[in-house]
């Protein structure tokens, strides 16, 4: 077999194969199926909403889908596994399959394909579209677009960044087809320049330029505080006086100044005490005299 034609088998299996989990998981939100070919099994990751739905009860939807995908579609020792979407609302075939099957239970379709549309720019999507074609309101078929947001069309972008889906609703009218594409918010589009805004300026930078000052200020009152600890002669006051031109020497000559004369006034009550004791004495001599005078005059008249 060439290259070719093993390429176009593989690829024609996976489409089959995708078909097939997408109409029996429908109920699980299924999301897509990755196959990986290793040395000893074959690894097939499908991707849902609801994982517990496609592993079924102990497993039993496991055990069903691995004898399916081994006898029908001939793959070798298949081991699969279950990934939740963490995101089912940036999923395209999430949101096809979820708006086909709200169709065929009768909600109308210009009421579930905006709810939906709205979601998904809420989820955080650049741009999402939504086309509805079928017999939708008339006799005859129509198709009506829902887009919000902006979708790349062509080139690169639209193959990597865009994520398409198509899903069918099979109504008694007929069948509605239904294309969701949804432009993930990672996307970086060609040509779109993107403008950081300009750092808001740091009222900081001023205080830095007024911090050293107040450092080189603080460190010289701190120096003289240091340098006047433990002195207490005027002598050396002066000398410091003289040496770094501080007006130190006022405040301790005031101080000395003032001390002197409070002795004195202390003392002056002192010297003021006894000028009472001199004017008491004087009524005492004059008692004295008094006395020496009766005395005088009893021994004359004793004597006559």
């Amino acid at each position: 077999m060439s290259a070719v034609k093993y390429f176009i088998t593989q690829n024609s299996r996976k489409l089959a194969i995708d078909e097939f989990l997408a109409h029996e998981l429908n109920a699980a939100g299924y999301g897509g199926v990755e196959i990986r070919k290793m040395p000893m099994k074959t690894e097939v990751v499908i991707h849902a909403s609801r994982p517990g739905v496609v592993i079924g009860r102990r497993g039993a939807k496991i055990r069903e889908l691995t004898y399916i995908l081994e006898n029908e579609f001939g793959i070798e020792n298949v081991q699969i596994e279950v990934s939740e979407i963490e995101n089912p609302w940036l999923n395209a075939a999430v949101m096809a399959s979820r708006l086909a099957r709200q169709l065929e239970r009768g909600v109308r379709f210009r009421r579930m394909a905006y709810w939906i549309l709205r979601r998904v720019m809420r989820a955080g999507a650049i741009g999402c579209e939504i086309i509805v074609k079928g017999k939708l309101s008339s006799r005859r078929a129509r198709y009506q677009k829902f887009k919000q947001g902006i979708i790349a069309k062509t080139g690169e972008p639209a193959d990597i960044f865009v994520d398409h889906a198509n899903d069918q609703a099979v109504l008694k009218p007929g069948v509605i087809g239904i294309t969701v594409r949804i432009m993930r918010p990672d996307a970086k589009l060609p040509g779109v320049i993107k403008i950081k805004p300009p750092r808001p300026k740091k009222k900081e930078e001023i205080e830095l330029v007024k911090k050293p000052d107040e450092e080189v200020a603080a460190e010289a009152a701190e120096a003289v505080e240091d340098s006047l600890e433990g002195i207490t002669d005027i002598d050396e006051l002066r000398e410091l006086e003289e040496l770094d031109g501080l007006e130190l020497v006022d405040d301790p000559i005031a101080v000395e100044e003032e001390t002197p004369p409070e002795p004195e006034k202390e003392a002056a009550p002192e010297k003021e005490k006894p000028e009472p004791e001199d004017e008491s004495d004087e009524p005492v001599e004059e008692k004295i005299l008094d006395d020496l005078k009766e005395l005088d005059s009893l021994d004359d008249g004793g004597a006559e």
